[in-house]
């Protein structure tokens, strides 16, 4: 009888030991990313690092949570939260009306413009939109850069879809202007600023354009993380924000 309690007693603490392992298995948050896009999120020293790392290692560490990160091409991290495969995604997000449709998003966290940016050496300079057929485009699959040319470039005849050369990251886009194989690359201002100070890259603008990006992270439909997060971003507040870009974009 001793024998047979001692069993059962040690099969109840390995279903209990079970229990908890699953319970912290379903609590680990998974996380798409594209480490290639600084100074929101990248590569540095075998590790990833950046903005929106910051601000989700913050979140987590306030509410006790733990999550682990996968990375993607920019298309497959997006892929990745509207399949379910990621329950959260970040590295410079764009919040777009045609990306809601198929995942939520944070409010914003940070509102960019966009530049076309070449090498400083061959200063080519934008003065009219009519000037850009002379150029050779560049940006990553999936970006919100398609959009901006497919409905506001194109119609106007200043250049088409069918001319921009995509890359798997804006990465692999640099490397191809720094290369010679491109002549221009639209990134955001924030990501211009980083190659120029941080990285001390040959690059400058050749034409800033009008408008305003704002940055979210992007979560599956319908996910209650979502509204906690935003909870998190509120407690941060706009000038922590601010101060916390200063220093990455520094």
């Amino acid at each position: 009888m001793r024998l047979v309690r001692l069993i059962i007693s040690s099969l109840a603490i390995l279903l209990i030991l079970g229990a908890c392992s699953k319970e912290e298995q379903s609590n680990v948050i998974k996380v798409a990313v594209s480490p290639a896009i600084p100074p929101m999120l990248f590569e540095k020293d075998g590790k990833y690092t950046g903005m929106d790392l910051e601000i989700f290692e913050g979140y987590c560490k306030s509410r006790g949570c733990t999550f682990k990160m996968t990375a993607y091409d920019w298309l497959g991290m997006l892929g990745a939260v509207t399949s379910g495969q990621a329950d959260v995604a970040f590295s410079g997000i764009s919040i777009t009306d045609k990306r809601k449709e198929v995942m939520d998003f944070s409010n914003p966290y940070f509102t960019s413009t966009w530049q076309l940016i070449g090498l400083k050496n061959r200063n080519i300079k934008i003065t009219d939109l009519s000037q850009l057929k002379k150029y050779s485009i560049a940006y990553p699959r999936g970006s919100v850069f398609d959009d901006y040319v497919k409905t506001i470039l194109q119609p106007k005849g200043y250049y088409s879809v069918d001319q921009v050369k995509l890359y798997p990251s804006p990465a692999e886009a640099l490397i191809a202007l720094q290369n010679g194989n491109v002549d221009l690359v639209f990134v955001d201002s924030v990501m211009l600023v980083n190659y120029q100070k941080a990285l001390d890259l040959p690059v400058s603008s050749s034409y800033q354009v009008v408008g305003f990006d704002n940055l979210g992270f992007a979560f599956k439909k319908g996910s209650n993380l979502r509204n906690d997060f935003n909870l998190y971003l509120k407690e941060l507040g706009p000038e922590k924000l601010n101060m916390m870009m200063n220093r990455w974009a520094q």
